[in-house]
């Protein structure tokens, strides 16, 4: 479930570890003060509580979402970030973000709205993918099943945008992993653009979202193509 996430973040690694996180991902650029509060507790469970908080911090505000994956993918790439508990942050990372992932995708949230819980989940892992903080085959898997045509997998409004915020963000990534899903890119706009037939996605908004993301497919997932403000698109209230 996601709230055993949230319960991760709610046990601080360190006194008054929380506050010191939520504190840090408020600033504009929060990845100096990270890699501090990393080498003054240099402990895995420290890096726990980073992700979780990171994930809360992108929640509260999706338009910061990319700013805040950018500072993890910074702090990564530190050669300040220290070795914890016996391993690089790096590994860390890309074992607990997707775990992190996991945990948001079993969302059963139905509604296109910007609290929903596998929305900001597909956000992240877009995110992930584009920075190379971590990927699983879960996401790859959700991602691809969510069109319907894989045995057993059913469809809904939700993760069909779910997908399409991930390849819009970083389809120029994900898809030279998605052979299994999608042998060509012409296949995964055949695949978009069946989904956009059945009418299974009905929000205005939404709809520019798969149109965009049939365009992506159509073009070869150039690198130059993948967006940043896709949630805007979604979510332009916001």
């Amino acid at each position: 479930m996601y709230e055993n996430s949230i319960s991760k973040a709610s046990k601080d690694a360190f006194p008054n570890a929380g506050q010191l996180f939520r504190d840090t991902f408020a600033l504009p650029d929060p990845a100096p003060a990270l890699v501090v509060l990393l080498k003054a507790h240099p402990t895995y469970n420290a890096l726990v509580n980073l992700v979780c908080h990171y994930t809360l911090a992108a929640h509260e505000n999706p338009s910061r979402a990319n700013a805040l994956a950018a500072a993890l993918a910074t702090v990564r790439d530190s050669p300040d970030a220290p070795v914890t508990d016996g391993d690089d942050v790096q590994w860390i990372l890309a074992e607990e973000i997707p775990e992190s992932h996991s945990y948001g995708f079993d969302s059963k949230d139905k509604l296109i709205v910007p609290t929903n819980k596998f929305l900001l989940t597909s956000l992240l892992s877009g995110f992930s993918f584009k920075y190379h903080l971590g990927s699983s085959p879960k996401q790859y898997g959700i991602l691809w099943s969510s069109f319907g045509d894989i045995a057993d997998c059913q469809t809904t409004e939700v993760r069909v945008i779910g997908a399409c915020i991930q390849l819009l963000t970083s389809g120029s990534i994900i898809f030279p992993g998605s052979e299994y899903y999608a042998a060509t890119a012409n296949e995964a706009a055949t695949k978009l653009m069946a989904t956009k037939s059945k009418g299974v996605v009905k929000d205005s908004n939404a709809i520019k979202v798969l149109e965009l993301a049939i365009s992506h497919a159509e073009t070869g997932f150039k690198r130059e193509n993948d967006i940043d403000n896709v949630w805007e698109v979604l979510f332009p209230q916001t």
